[in-house]
């Protein structure tokens, strides 16, 4: 079973439903490290030696976030920043070449508003592209992302416990 890493980064997780339950769902697989990027940095001083050993340690990235803005929370294009770094990740060593890198993230929106025809234009897919591009700049292995739709909407628990269902199998499944 391969060793899960996953970057977890919310702001603001006391008020999250959707991403609290998927963490929750997840945290005591053997296999899997969450690493909570708010709770271990508050200052936003990131120990970027740590992270990278992190990274080394783990077969398999996974990056879980809120929607904001049509991108991530910052603090983790700070980490991408700072983390990333040449001779690490890109130019001499690619010390995460086909490594897995996956994203799990909560939109907003209904899925209807992620389209050609709807309000937002784009899919989901398209807005997570910078992360696509990230993955391959330093080649790593990007996989099809996680999304859950409508959290700003009061979501049935049929729907949270499907969403918690279908994440659990998504992290069963990176990890063979």
């Amino acid at each position: 079973m391969k060793k899960i890493l996953v970057n977890f980064v919310h702001p603001n997780i006391e008020n999250s439903v959707v991403n609290k339950k998927l963490i929750n769902a997840i945290s005591n697989f053997e296999n899997v490290t969450i690493n909570n990027l708010y709770i271990n940095y508050p200052d936003l001083k990131i120990d970027v030696k740590k992270e990278q050993e992190l990274l080394l340690n783990h077969d398999v990235i996974v990056f879980q976030f809120p929607m904001y803005w049509f991108s991530s929370p910052a603090l983790l294009k700070e980490w991408f920043d700072l983390v990333l770094e040449c001779d690490f990740a890109y130019g001499a060593n690619y010390k995460l070449e086909n490594k897995p890198f996956a994203v799990a993230v909560s939109c907003g929106g209904d899925e209807k508003a992620f389209s050609e025809t709807g309000k937002d234009k784009k899919s989901v897919e398209e807005y997570l592209s910078p992360f696509f591009g990230t993955s391959n700049y330093i080649k790593m292995d990007y996989k099809k992302p996680f999304i859950t739709y409508g959290t700003e909407y009061k979501l049935s628990d049929e729907v949270l416990n499907k969403y918690e269902e279908d994440y659990v199998k998504y992290i069963k499944e990176l990890s063979k």
